[in-house]
């Protein structure tokens, strides 16, 4: 800690003198600092080290394995200004102040992505400390609603980044950067998120601020455990679940967690402009496709039933390997030339072939009874503005309610869905502006009402 501030202090005196350089005050250097930064960014290999004290601030983190961005524009340096609201983050895990102990707790390689797009956000606050405010060395700003963003593991995904892999799947998408700690899940005390107490430790201090909410990314393949939230019923507790049911949620305040970019389909630019002007119906020949693994007693197997190998598609992945009429043809291929694209559950809710299809330009058909889908429904009405939502009792009638949507409404969703995906789904970055932008949109509503 000694050496923190010793670092500090040291950066600070540099900033000083940068500033004097500069022919500006202390004070206005730190009012100025956006618009001094952007001129730093133009400069030469020779202002390096100016452009690290000014933006890089990596001394602000206790985690030294997540870097923050120098070239986004920092709201809390800004002291003409309240913002209307901050991202900061709790300090039990890896955040701790002593790095060592933050290095012990394990960390998944979707958490670190979702992690770095919580500090790469224009309004997370680093230099807010959780443990200071649990004791009271800082205060919470009444007039700024706080997003405090929970550091301990609860995104479990054994299939991201390396799908299907051998041996122990999450040790293979575990995050190890820096010597970072690997734990069994019968050894992580929050997989079975009832177990883990680090959240209601948390509630006693955030529910002394009503401008205050605990978000927790929740990434387990089956959800909460069950009844978990009508124990934890707090509504300063947001849960972002990718794969939970309507059932094991506070509709009222938690939201899905939009899927990672498992395999996102690269397209052109040409082909971007032919999704956004809806001029690419001749490029997508197929009405609707899918391919995928055969499971014995899935819903999913009763799409295979609808394949007509013409412009119905819906093939088991063993017979798109073998048949010589795909011998030329990828996934990815099938995707850019489909006006949709079915992504029904697997052995979860969610399925990575949601964002897959968004990536292509497709309209995902989605067959998930009681999925809870990202984001904010303040923020996506999903089935009003991009998805085909499908009951899987009605899965044989697919085709039917896709012949009857007509182009023009076609072409309105495939271009929210792609404009969707650009926004929230492509970067870590834009899947966290998603989840606080929803939350915003809610608590404006709540403020009308």
């Amino acid at each position: 800690m000694f050496r923190r501030k010793l670092q500090l202090q040291h950066q600070t005196i540099l900033f000083c003198v940068v500033s004097f350089f500069l022919g500006v005050s202390y004070h206005a250097g730190l009012l100025e600092l956006e618009q001094i930064s952007k001129r730093v960014l133009q400069q030469d290999a020779k202002n390096t080290s100016l452009n690290h004290v000014m933006l890089n601030h990596t001394y602000l983190l206790n985690d030294p394995t997540i870097p923050l961005s120098p070239h986004v524009p920092r709201v809390y340096l800004d002291k003409r200004h309240t913002p209307p609201y901050k991202l900061i983050l709790s300090d039990y895990g890896w955040n701790h102040p002593d790095i060592t102990k933050g290095l012990q707790y394990p960390r998944s390689l979707r958490m670190r992505e979702l992690l770095q797009g919580i500090v790469d956000h224009s309004h997370f606050d680093p230099t807010i400390h959780w443990s200071d405010v649990v004791s009271v060395k800082q205060s919470l700003d009444p007039n700024i609603r706080y997003y405090i963003f929970f550091d301990v593991e609860l995104c479990f995904m054994s299939n991201y980044p390396r799908y299907g892999t051998q041996g122990d799947m999450f040790y293979n998408n575990a995050d190890l950067a820096g010597g970072r700690t690997y734990k069994t899940l019968a050894k992580n005390e929050c997989f079975n998120i009832k177990n883990c107490h680090y959240i209601p430790t948390a509630l006693e201090t955030v529910h002394k601020y009503p401008n205050a909410l605990l978000v927790a990314p929740e990434c387990r393949g089956w959800g909460p455990s069950p009844g978990y939230r009508a124990t934890v019923s707090s509504k300063q507790l947001a849960l972002v679940s990718s794969s939970s049911h309507r059932d094991q949620l506070h509709l009222d305040i938690d939201q899905g967690l939009p899927p990672p970019c498992l395999n996102a389909v690269q397209l052109t630019p040409t082909q971007i402009d032919a999704v956004k002007s809806c001029s690419d119906d001749e490029e997508r020949p197929y009405l609707v496709s899918f391919v995928g693994s055969y499971r014995p007693n899935s819903p999913r197997n009763e799409l295979f039933q609808l394949n007509n190998n013409h412009d119905v598609l819906m093939l088991p992945k063993a017979d798109f390997q073998r048949n010589s009429k795909w011998t030329n043809m990828t996934y990815h291929d099938i995707l850019v030339k489909s006006k949709f694209a079915a992504a029904p559950r697997g052995d979860n809710l969610f399925s990575f072939r949601f964002t897959e299809v968004l990536s292509a330009g497709a309209i995902p058909v989605v067959h998930s009874d009681g999925w809870v889908m990202p984001l904010r429904p303040e923020l996506v009405n999903w089935s009003e503005s991009c998805a085909i939502i499908i009951p899987e009792a009605q899965m044989n009638e697919t085709e039917r309610i896709l012949r009857a949507i007509g182009d023009d409404e076609r072409c309105r969703r495939q271009r929210n869905c792609f404009d969707l995906f650009e926004k929230y789904f492509a970067t870590p970055s834009g899947t966290i502006r998603g989840v606080i932008e929803g939350l915003e949109l809610k608590f404006a509503r709540e403020a009308i009402a």
